[in-house]
């Protein structure tokens, strides 16, 4: 991101959101640490067998295994360079991550994808790293039904031989001005995808559609 103070502003709600993203990740790194120690502490006492403390321990080092391969993939770079990616595979990566947000972790994600969606021109961290703040703004606006479930937010991904266009939605409506934070990561997500000639435009249910030159027209372009 930019040192300038547009660029400064927007790295600083990044943070605020990466933050949030590890404290809930360390948090289930915790979680799995502890049931470790507690298998260990139930073997030494006899109450399990050495295969159930074995299929136990082996069970929990996959999962914190998957929690370091999702750490791995949280952007911190801040020097970009553009390379052909695939938006879903960056998609799969920002919903993974997003559902250890500290507070909005329990907001269900649905991704619907074409099938013949381009490649695109763009840093993949910077990539991810807009799709979480997308995200954040949408997964805020969640209404929750008469059962009191938490309605999905949906991430729609179209395209043609000039564009990709991936449109987070929320489920609520969006005011316009009064959600400061919704305003801070439009401008950091702008700040993230202007190097690959990246476009951000509102939703009217409280999210975003993130507009990206395919491989093809940025090739074209000369990028």
């Amino acid at each position: 991101m930019s040192t300038s103070p547009d660029g400064v502003a927007a790295r600083s709600r990044w943070q605020e959101v990466q933050d949030e993203l590890l404290r809930g990740i360390t948090h289930a790194l915790s979680n799995r640490v502890a049931t470790l120690s507690a298998t260990a502490y139930m073997l030494e006492f006899g109450d399990v067998t050495p295969e159930q403390a074995a299929a136990s321990m082996r069970a929990e080092s996959e999962r914190i295994d998957e929690l370091l391969q999702l750490l791995r993939r949280l952007p911190a770079r801040e020097e970009f360079e553009l390379e052909p990616v695939s938006p879903g595979e960056l998609i799969e990566d920002a919903v993974a991550l997003h559902a250890f947000h500290c507070d909005l972790r329990d907001v269900p994600v649905q991704v619907d994808a074409a099938p013949d969606v381009l490649p695109v021109l763009v840093e993949p961290h910077a990539l991810r790293q807009a799709l979480l703040l997308a995200l954040s703004t949408a997964k805020r606006t969640a209404t929750r039904d008469a059962h009191g479930q938490l309605a999905t937010t949906r991430i729609v991904v179209t395209g043609d031989a000039e564009s990709v266009i991936v449109r987070v939605h929320g489920t609520g409506v969006a005011a316009s001005g009064v959600d400061p934070l919704a305003a801070r990561e439009r401008d950091a997500m702008q700040h993230c995808l202007a190097g690959a000639g990246g476009a951000i435009r509102p939703l009217d249910d409280g999210g975003w559609a993130i507009q990206l030159p395919s491989l093809l027209a940025a090739r074209r372009a000369g990028r």
